[in-house]
């Protein structure tokens, strides 16, 4: 690896120095770099006789955002998503993964691709499920406080909703938007990960946490693992699915329809009779849920 990256510090320091136009130059950069893989550390080109590129933006790979450890991409003009992509999977073996994890295919309904972290909102939610706390029941404070607590280790994201099949990308331009520097206050994240073998339960439960995926198990059945507060809603389940998509779930004895929940999804149990003031609380978490990364 360390090999490659001096090799191509040569190349692009040969391609700055030599002879030629400026836009004869851009173009030779451009080409080496978009065929580079960068890992951790990004080359930076030191030459002053190579003007600053207002279009210039990075990528950063991961295989799960709760990792450091990532790939880098850098673009110096625009790009479309595909080329994104494209450049990903010809380098997904020197990604970074752990040992159980190394032979696992893409699992590209929880994929996530990310303008920055963490999300904006993320911090007014907290503070609004702290504030709520102070204004109900001992019982109750216990669960927003929770919550508050749990929302503040989860990695969640300001994401793109943009499918990121790979086939998908490729045959409909309508789902191979531009991705260029003008959308991003900093690197952009791309998150590639391997199927999880879990699912999250939270809001108005005994035990925000983390269980089991266990096929054609319902909304219903996750709940009952973690336990329900008697101030939540007790007829519908709301269930972010991995790719952000939210569905509404019948959970009580006359409603009761399974509906079956992915590898990866959250299901979020409102609370009912929010203080005066929060009644648009369970929405807002819901809405923050959805920019959550594997």
């Amino acid at each position: 690896m360390v090999y490659k990256l001096r090799t191509l510090q040569k190349a692009l320091l040969k391609a700055v120095s030599s002879g030629g136009s400026k836009a004869v130059k851009k173009t030779i950069v451009t080409t080496l770099l978009s065929a580079s893989t960068l890992m951790c550390s990004p080359i930076t080109l030191a030459s002053s006789n190579l003007p600053v590129d207002s279009d210039a933006f990075t990528v950063q790979v991961y295989n799960s955002r709760n990792q450091t450890e990532h790939l880098q991409l850098n673009y110096t003009q625009p790009v479309r998503l595909e080329q994104v992509l494209t450049d990903t999977i010809a380098n997904i073996r020197l990604l970074p993964t752990t040992k159980e994890k190394s032979n696992q295919p893409i699992y590209w309904t929880g994929a996530g691709l990310y303008k920055g972290f963490p999300h904006p909102n993320k911090p007014n939610i907290i503070r609004q499920l702290e504030k709520a706390s102070e204004l109900v029941g001992p019982s109750e404070q216990k669960t927003f406080q929770q919550l508050a607590t749990q929302l503040d280790k989860l990695k969640i994201g300001d994401r793109l909703f943009t499918p990121l099949d790979y086939d998908l990308v490729r045959i409909n331009r309508t789902s191979n938007p531009i991705i260029s520097a003008q959308q991003l206050p900093g690197p952009m994240s791309l998150v590639l990960p391997s199927r999880p073998d879990s699912v999250w339960v939270l809001g108005a439960v005994q035990h925000n946490s983390e269980q089991p995926w266990v096929t054609r198990t319902s909304a219903n059945q996750y709940l009952e693992q973690v336990g329900t507060a008697s101030y939540s809603n007790n007829s519908i389940a709301t269930i972010i699915q991995p790719d952000g998509a939210v569905e509404q779930h019948p959970i009580a004895y006359w409603n009761k329809d399974h509906k079956d929940i992915a590898p990866g999804a959250i299901v979020y149990l409102g609370f009912n009779n929010l203080p005066t003031g929060y009644q648009s609380l369970n929405d807002e978490i819901i809405n923050l849920l959805r920019n959550k990364a594997l």
